[in-house]
């Protein structure tokens, strides 16, 4: 069942990824630096309301994961008293964007030809799109949860492309601005929530029957949850902490084609997220019947997976981002100008993706505070140096203070992943998991950039860049031990599928 959910949430980030970078290469394109700043500006929001999907989602996802094992008829009751804590957070959600919307739109962003008007009607837009999108995320937790991953995706691919058609369509048809564009973002979140909430009814039909609100559940799940969420409140902090100084220090414009390349590099650590989504219910399902050998197991395949996903995107920012970054921007001076900044916070944001797989691990063992305190700790040192030197220094400072704070992150999330029941694995993760996923990876793209320099054009950069991306991608999987067996199974497996 997990590969089935694996190939599943593949399926469905790979259509991410292509809504993600169609809105981006599109928004970019036609609404211009500025505009697009917006749009930028709103991913920014939308990250920090993800604190519910990272705190309390991942709460639904655990406990239902565990009812299906200990208690599967309190579902239904699960899943509606979640429900109105999660629709009583939108609420506040929105109406707290609102309230802010004249202070950002006077005192933080900096437009240049856009009035503060049109800024804090933008933002009041914003904030209705992310409260209805938000409230989707108890109804994608229940059924990730269930491990309907299957379903789920689906919904999501469907949800995913219309949101692409309506967002692009509304910039080229009703007018190239961010107004047009929140506009039918609500909408495209509305169907969305909708379809999300009529899948759980249908496989938990008394989530949305007769039920009562049981104080006593929530009080009981409120500590983990709690924890949970400023857990993951302090660790977006410090991920998204570098737009948020950058949109108010520096004009519009710059923080357009800064927010682009972090879009970039925020949709390679996506890559992680159908291996871990797949996997932390089976997490917690192991650590409830205390399975150690199975826990080990699948923490090390993950891993291993999740190491050969980052270090191969990370190589393509790093070698060829200033190609990529030409095609979507269609401005060579920004594929230029940005590439040094595009490289390093493609090196600080795998940094943030490599850190899932133990954080997963401690989330199924119920233990969220120690994310808290390594959050907290990163951020004690990032955010006082980004708020103190970017106003100096420009873009590039928040790209590197994000890569040390990230590699400290990883170094204590490694350390604390390995205190209870992998106790003694660390030095064997290390060896088979980081270490020679590392060096044939690194390998390949020194290869591939030899001979780079005999390229002039965008398309021979490119192609060289997609070509060493895939030898990467297969030579990283060659060297997991725990990958390696399916990957050469493959052929024989398809030779018997066909006779």
């Amino acid at each position: 069942m997990i590969a089935r959910n694996v190939l599943a949430n593949l399926s469905g980030m790979a259509v991410s990824l292509a809504v993600q970078a169609g809105i981006a290469f599109g928004g970019y394109r036609l609404a211009g630096a500025e505009q697009y700043g917006l749009i930028g500006f709103f991913a920014v929001l939308l990250t920090a309301a993800a604190i519910f999907d990272a705190g309390l989602g991942q709460t639904v996802t655990r406990l239902v994961a565990r009812n299906q094992v200990e208690n599967p008829s309190g579902t239904g009751s699960l899943v509606f008293n979640f429900t109105l804590i999660y629709t009583g957070l939108a609420v506040v959600l929105a109406l707290a964007i609102w309230l802010l919307s004249p202070w950002i739109a006077a005192y933080w962003l900096r437009p240049q030809h856009i009035t503060p008007g049109e800024v804090q009607w933008a933002i009041t837009l914003m904030g209705v799109g992310i409260a209805v999108q938000r409230l989707r995320g108890i109804f994608q937790a229940t059924l990730e949860g269930l491990e309907r991953q299957v379903l789920c995706n689906l919904l999501l691919i469907g949800t995913g492309l219309l949101r692409l058609g309506l967002g692009l369509g509304a910039l080229a048809f009703v007018a190239p601005t961010a107004e047009a564009f929140f506009w039918s973002q609500i909408a495209a979140s509305l169907v969305e929530t909708t379809s999300f909430a009529i899948a759980v009814g249908r496989n938990v039909p008394s989530s949305f029957g007769r039920q009562r609100l049981e104080m006593d559940l929530i009080w009981r799940t409120m500590r983990f949850a709690v924890a949970n969420m400023a857990s993951a409140a302090t660790g977006t902090m410090v991920q998204i902490a570098d737009s948020l100084v950058i949109s108010a220090v520096l004009p519009l414009s710059v923080f357009g084609t800064y927010s682009l390349v972090a879009t970039m590099c925020s949709a390679m650590v996506r890559l992680t997220t159908p291996l871990i989504t797949a996997a932390f219910p089976r997490m917690s399902a192991y650590v409830s019947a205390e399975r150690g050998a199975e826990l080990r197991e699948l923490f090390f395949s993950i891993s291993q997976a999740t190491f050969v996903l980052m270090l191969t995107a990370t190589g393509a920012l790093v070698f060829f981002g200033g190609a990529f970054l030409e095609l979507l921007s269609g401005n060579p001076s920004a594929g230029r100008d940005f590439a040094p900044v595009l490289a390093i916070l493609a090196i600080a944001y795998a940094l943030g993706g490599l850190c899932r797989p133990s954080h997963a691990l401690q989330m199924a063992e119920g233990d969220p505070v120690t994310a808290l305190k390594i959050n907290l700790i990163c951020g004690a040192f990032y955010l006082p140096a980004i708020l103190l030197l970017t106003p100096l220094y420009g873009v590039v400072l928040p790209a590197v203070c994000l890569a040390a704070t990230n590699l400290l992150a990883f170094f204590l999330f490694t350390r604390t992943a390995f205190r209870q029941r992998l106790r003694g694995q660390a030095l064997h993760w290390v060896s088979v998991s980081v270490l020679p996923q590392l060096l044939v990876i690194a390998v390949c793209y020194e290869l591939a950039r030899l001979p780079l320099e005999a390229f002039a054009s965008l398309p021979a950069r490119l192609i060289t860049a997609v070509a060493a991306s895939g030898i990467a991608l297969l030579a990283g999987v060659l060297a997991s031990n725990a990958l390696r067996p399916h990957l050469l199974a493959l052929p024989r497996r398809m030779t018997g599928q066909q006779a």
